[in-house]
């Protein structure tokens, strides 16, 4: 009910039940105010917004000007000045003009009345006791300013029915815009590497709106100069630009060399845009009751946006402020599907338990109608990940994830090229952007399972530990089987030397190939391929932060016989 509702209550209970005779109690006032029947005005208040003067100015009030001011001197004035002081009931107005030095207009007086009206409606419903004395002044009060009080209060009704209605009846709804700037410089030290020094920069522009308050339409978009891949798979006589390394395929006398994803840096995530500004995420979420949260997304949106990956402080949904290196971020597991078109839901079971399932098309593929394309008959990834929180400081994770690629569409990749793992777990098939022909793999359909488990502890809040492991078996469609396995423990000192840093440290094994029964022509190395990352996030201000690193590969391409590759870099990001 509203303000002058209450004070209508309030006003009968004391012309009702005021014995002169005796002091006035609280506790009998209060009884008797509940036993007054509420005063129904819902027929009233659908009525404001039809009958409330649209073209009168808010400041002006019928007959104002033929009311009298009310003088320091009259006997009002000096009963409501009692009531302020002995109650305090207009001591909070924030241009606290009632002192007693002037006079105040009957529309003044009037708010001021409703104010101490309220304050003691609150000390009764706190059974306080009022002086009768009091009661007597608040009664004679209302009564003499009894229209001022009406008319107030109908204007504060028709106010407040107006907001709700335009509230209700909103024409434009409010978009924001977050982004961030990133650029670094990266070289790769290696004895057989020929790369340069390089400048790389990635520009990302979020638009989130809502409609409801509660659901959330989100745009992103990117900018970036870091290396498209070349698709002509049979030249391999130079690089083939590609963020990551060079490494010698196998079975070429170590005389040709291509690309390998392994040591990807995350500024490099989604940067292949040849310095144009692309959509590469559109999503659209909504919860249906408390526990179900649905998000609809276009474009190549990745799983890892609406599922937890459990490694806080190094993913930071690249956004230049976590992990150097994509394989840091989160586990590798998320980008098989490379990005996607589809669904994702989330479920809480309780209060400790979420259940994630989703579907993505290959987003590239999504919208060729032709045979073996679109939203159902082409490449796909479908998972399913339970979470489970533990505790308030730990959590676990086991993920399951069935993925269809196309011949020559398989691998680890994001948009696709290649983010994390080795060239040979990722040129399984045939993936023709890195050569598969000179390894010996014949273009092929491929149908994975795979399974991962993660978890993460944080036991204070200066240090948190994150780890995964996932293990893949690839099918070659009419050619054979395949095993492939990634691994890693995260470190992440957040606020170490100054609040807002962050050194964080990675010690892992990108995706490789551990075995393939289909009979290759040619042989290819297991060695495990351990990636050692370190960096340190240095926070200038709340917007901007350098972030130096370097990340040690070990066995490049899962073999010991390639000399170690260092990657250094430092990164300097700008958020907004």
């Amino acid at each position: 009910m509203k303000t002058f509702s209450k004070s209508v209550l309030f006003i009968l209970s004391v012309l009702v039940n005021i014995n002169p005779l005796l002091s006035f109690s609280s506790n009998a006032a209060a009884e008797e105010v509940l036993k007054l029947p509420s005063a129904d005005f819902s027929q009233f208040q659908s009525q404001q917004l039809a009958t409330f003067p649209q073209n009168r100015p808010m400041a002006q009030i019928t007959n104002v000007s033929q009311l009298r001011d009310v003088e320091p001197t009259s006997w009002a004035y000096e009963a409501l000045k009692s009531l302020v002081e002995r109650y305090g009931c207009i001591v909070g107005y924030p241009d606290r003009t009632f002192r007693g030095l002037r006079a105040l207009s009957r529309w003044e007086f009037a708010a001021g009345l409703n104010a101490c009206i309220n304050t003691l409606e609150r000390l009764l419903q706190e059974n306080m006791v009022i002086q009768k004395e009091d009661i007597d002044k608040l009664k004679r009060l209302a009564q003499e300013f009894e229209t001022e009080l009406a008319v107030l209060g109908t204007r504060i009704d028709n106010l407040e029915n107006r907001v709700a209605f335009l509230e209700d009846h909103q024409f434009s709804t409010t978009v924001k815009l977050f982004g961030n700037a990133i650029f670094a410089i990266a070289d790769v030290f290696s004895e057989d590497d020929s790369n340069q020094t390089v400048f790389q920069y990635r520009a990302n522009l979020n638009f989130i709106s809502s409609f409801t308050g509660r659901d959330v339409l989100s745009i992103s978009m990117f900018a970036g100069n870091a290396p498209i891949a070349r698709r002509d798979g049979l030249d391999v006589s130079t690089t083939f630009n590609l963020p990551g390394i060079e490494v010698p395929i196998p079975g070429t006398n170590r005389s040709i060399e291509f690309s390998s994803p392994e040591g990807t840096l995350s500024s490099q995530f989604a940067a292949n845009t040849n310095n144009s500004l692309q959509i590469l995420t559109i999503g659209y979420s909504f919860p249906v009751g408390d526990s179900l949260n649905i998000a609809v997304l276009s474009a190549l949106a990745p799983f890892q946006l609406y599922t937890p990956p459990l490694n806080p402080y190094l993913n930071d949904n690249d956004s230049g402020r976590g992990a150097i290196s994509v394989f840091g971020e989160y586990n590798p597991l998320y980008t098989l599907v490379g990005g996607g078109t589809g669904a994702i839901l989330n479920y809480k079971i309780g209060n400790n338990l979420q259940l994630t399932a989703g579907y993505l098309a290959d987003g590239l593929l999504v919208g060729n109608p032709s045979q073996g394309n679109g939203l159902f008959n082409g490449g796909y990834g479908a998972l399913g990940q339970l979470t489970w929180n533990i505790t308030n400081n730990f959590a676990i994770a086991g993920v399951y994830i069935n993925d269809y690629a196309p011949a020559g569409r398989f691998g680890f990749n994001y948009n696709a090229l290649g983010v994390t793992g080795t060239a040979v777990a990722n040129t399984l098939a045939g993936q023709d952007i890195l050569g598969a022909e000179r390894l010996g793999f014949e273009q092929s359909p491929v149908i994975t399972n795979g399974y991962g488990f993660q978890f993460n502890w944080q036991p204070s809040s200066r240090f948190s530990l994150s780890g995964w492991f996932s293990t893949f078996y690839p099918r070659l469609i009419g050619k054979g089987d395949g095993n492939i396995l990634t691994y890693a423990l995260t470190f992440a000192f957040p606020d170490l030397g100054k609040e807002g840093n962050l050194l964080g440290l990675v010690v892992g094994a990108e995706p490789y190939l551990t075995d393939f029964d289909g009979g290759n022509p040619i042989d290819f190395k297991v060695d495990v391929p351990w990636h050692l990352e370190a960096f340190y996030r240095y926070q200038i201000t709340n917007s901007i932060s350098v972030t130096p690193g370097l990340i040690w590969l070990l066995a490049p391409n899962q073999d010991n016989n390639n000399p170690d590759a260092v990657i250094g870099t430092i990164r300097t990001t700008f958020q907004f």
